[in-house]
């Protein structure tokens, strides 16, 4: 499962350089904003509500809203458990058959549960993350319309669940200036399908310290997915913002 990581410098710039896009590609912004409460030297709670849209700013792809709890027995170590309540928008499309099925909103109760393991050599702040993610998609019914604008029985799609092991991999670089350089790499395996790589993705940009307890993060990412008909966002500018109690 790690064999993914040990190519991991020719995977970056693979994955950030790759000219050839898919017809669904576009681009994206991703806003986050965090809100992180200590409430003793080894606990850490949280809050967050994020936004994304998709060709831009033209469309909206999702909103969430989430809490999370994480403790750090040791410096090295820490372990972190939280819920997101999701939103997500699917454009129309048309079936093989010539019908309409109409744009929609779909809820999402996602809980996640993540190992995290750290060091700090030198400059450098390394983490690796571990996290286990399940997702139950709420059942929706679509409108559906025939070519000629005929309405027919509407499209069910039924509740399910995606059951995802992330792996992720990041490092930092300390400064003595306000920013902090980032880069990280990240593997989606599909726990149902024998731990098949779905996705990877790879961030790049810097955190940047506004005062001791406001902080702003800017980025890049790239999304790149195992299957070519995937519906999702490959490129977006991630813009996030955190405050320390």
């Amino acid at each position: 499962m790690f064999r993914h990581f040990s190519r991991l410098p020719p995977a970056l710039f693979a994955l950030l350089l790759s000219p050839h896009l898919s017809a669904q590609s576009d681009f994206g912004v991703w806003a986050e904003a965090d809100a992180q409460f200590k409430i003793s030297k080894k606990w850490n709670v949280g809050i967050d509500a994020g936004l994304r849209t998709r060709s831009g700013l033209s469309a909206f792809d999702r909103w969430s809203i989430g809490a999370s709890a994480e403790f750090e027995p040791v410096k090295f170590l820490s372990a972190g458990a939280g819920y997101n309540l999701q939103d997500e928008y699917k454009d129309s499309r048309t079936t093989a058959k010539g019908n309409v099925v109409d744009d929609y909103w779909r809820l999402r109760n996602r809980f996640y549960a993540q190992l995290k393991f750290k060091a700090r050599p030198s400059v450098f702040k390394l983490d690796f993350r571990a996290r286990y993610q399940l997702t139950h998609k709420s059942e929706v019914s679509i409108a559906k319309y025939s070519s000629a604008g005929i309405r027919k029985d509407n499209e069910v799609k039924e509740a399910e669940n995606d059951n995802l092991v992330r792996l992720r991999l990041a490092l930092a670089v300390k400064t003595r200036s306000p920013f902090t350089p980032q880069v990280y790499y990240e593997l989606f395996n599909d726990l149902a399908d024998g731990f098949a790589l779905t996705k990877q993705r790879v961030y790049v940009g810097s955190d940047v310290r506004l005062t001791k307890r406001n902080e702003l993060s800017v980025g890049y990412v790239r999304n790149v997915y195992a299957h070519s008909d995937a519906d999702g966002v490959h490129n977006a500018l991630a813009i996030g913002y955190k405050f320390k109690f």
